[in-house]
């Protein structure tokens, strides 16, 4: 006997076969009971949940002379020529090539004449939603005034396309996704009955991607068999779906965790090399996040990451997926989700800080408050604290006793580049740093820059880690290694008028002066430097 494929093979021919469609399965074989078969059903819901087979199950159970409890007994004549497809009473249609008028007046023209065998015509007409509006009207017809040895059982995936006058004059069932843990035993039945050896691991990676249809997942379960031969295992089921491991998604979620936007894109770009397919990789990320959200554990790379924003991400994924149905390259989009997603990430981040400033500030006032009210009993011995300045009038010396215009209007020229690198390489709090600073004075050796806030002049000047960071970056994009000394902005008219007046003391004649106030005139704008007589 020729090799049968697994769904076919093992397609449910009772309703206690069926998996996962309980609430609709015992409702039908409530109404054989009764006897109170309605003349027309719609079946609607995702692909392979079983809305064919139960179809046929129903043709079976109501026309077979044996049922018991409402089920078929699939060995009289009957049920058999049901099953095999050579029974004349029961007429299955598929829509979406038999759409039009003609095929449905066909239908309306044989409909009045009595089965040849059974109790009831059954006519089964599949993906419904495909009849043009000229043939819905000829059903309609049908449907209003049905003989009564007539039953119609509609079934489609869409049934918003479906006209309201049509759904209003049958039962409507809605078939749901079959859950993992249903299509996982499922899975199981059908490897011990074929003597098949599995992974639980594989069945259950098998029974996800599914993504709750029966029917796939049995055929995903026949290409990995075909595939592995002796044992189904989990790796040869990833490969087969062009799917992802675990490890590998969770290390690829890591350097989105960690803000790495340009690793992140290799890492993507290997997963493409390898045949992973974009769309599975979204799907694989949804559920990547799901579970980071359920289990919270620390194996996820992300389990750190509030709810909110791991729900942010989640919305983003579901946007790309609506957006690569219409897209010629889906690639495109998955690399707008990495950027999107570290956005997300680093908006958290940024928010995460101005909290934690902010309670800092709370702690601060209620110290200055329990202080001010005499709270803190045992006087301390006054400390005058010196408040260390955000910059070094020594270090701004040298930069500016070497300064020269070349080497200053080529890094101004370059600064926007040096920050677009920042930005593209992901490092946020680099990116922070530099917001609105600018190059002031530069030398050979050595660059000044100028700072919005005072807290970031300190921080480059006194973090080594950032220092040499941004040093690096500098070298990358103007070929020269220079050391970087900052300056805040709203200090730096101070700190220029200092330098000026130690050129000036540091000269002891009218002659060294002159030459003084002409190294002023050439670091700075001459229109702003005057240099005074101490005798005026």
């Amino acid at each position: 006997m020729e090799y049968q494929a697994l769904y076919r093979a093992f397609r449910p021919q009772s309703f206690k076969d069926v998996v996962g469609q309980k609430h609709i399965t015992q409702t039908l074989k409530n109404a054989i009971i009764r006897g109170k078969e309605s003349h027309a059903y719609l079946f609607s819901g995702p692909r392979g949940t079983g809305k064919t087979s139960i179809a046929k199950i129903f043709a079976k159970a109501v026309n077979c002379p044996n049922n018991e409890d409402g089920e078929p007994d699939n060995e009289c004549p009957i049920c058999k020529s049901i099953t095999n497809g050579s029974s004349n009473d029961v007429i299955e249609i598929d829509a979406a090539s038999n759409n039009g008028v003609d095929e449905i007046r066909n239908i309306r023209e044989k409909v009045k004449y009595a089965p040849n065998e059974a109790k009831f015509k059954v006519y089964i007409i599949d993906e419904v939603h495909m009849l043009t509006t000229g043939a819905f009207n000829a059903l309609l017809k049908t449907l209003e005034e049905p003989p009564s040895h007539a039953i119609f059982i509609l079934a489609t995936t869409e049934p918003h396309k479906i006209p309201a006058t049509i759904i209003s004059r049958t039962q409507r069932f809605d078939f749901k996704a079959i859950e993992k843990e249903d299509i996982v035993e499922r899975l199981k039945y059908v490897a011990e009955a074929e003597n098949i050896e599995y992974e639980i691991e594989a069945l259950e990676y098998i029974a996800r991607a599914a993504e709750g249809g029966m029917r796939d997942s049995l055929s995903i379960l026949d290409q990995v068999v075909a595939y592995s031969g002796e044992i189904v295992t989990l790796d040869d089921a990833v490969m087969i779906t062009g799917g992802i491991k675990f490890e590998e998604l969770n290390d690829f979620m890591a350097l989105i965790a960690n803000l790495e936007t340009r690793e992140a894109f290799i890492k993507y770009h290997q997963f493409i090399d390898e045949g992973k397919d974009p769309v599975r990789l979204i799907h694989e990320l949804v559920y990547y996040l799901r579970d980071t959200i359920l289990y919270k554990e620390e194996k996820y790379a992300l389990y750190n990451i509030e709810d909110s924003t791991l729900y942010r991400m989640i919305d983003i994924l579901n946007d790309a997926m609506v957006m690569m149905r219409f897209s010629i390259n889906v690639s495109v989009h998955l690399e707008i989700v990495i950027v999107k997603m570290i956005e997300a990430l680093k908006e958290k981040t940024v928010n995460s800080s101005n909290e934690e400033i902010e309670s800092l500030k709370i702690e601060i006032r209620k110290l200055q408050d329990k202080i001010q009210n005499g709270v803190v009993r045992e006087k301390q011995p006054e400390k005058k604290i010196h408040r260390k300045k955000p910059y070094s009038l020594e270090k701004i010396k040298e930069v500016l006793d070497k300064a020269n215009h070349e080497d200053i209007n080529k890094l101004v020229a370059e600064w926007p580049n040096i920050c677009q690198k920042v930005e593209a390489q992901g490092k946020s709090s680099l990116r922070a740093l530099l917001q609105g600073s600018k190059p002031i004075a530069a030398s050979e050796t050595k660059v000044l820059i100028g700072f919005e806030k005072d807290v970031h002049s300190e921080l480059i000047n006194q973090d080594n880690s950032k220092t040499e960071e941004l040093e690096k970056l500098i070298h990358s994009v103007i070929g020269k290694k220079v050391k970087v000394v900052g300056v805040p902005e709203d200090s730096w008219q101070q700190v220029r008028q200092q330098y000026v007046d130690s050129l000036k003391n540091s000269q002891q004649e009218k002659v060294e002066e002159v030459k003084s106030s002409e190294k002023a005139k050439e670091l700075f704008d001459s229109s702003i430097i005057e240099i005074k007589d101490e005798s005026d």
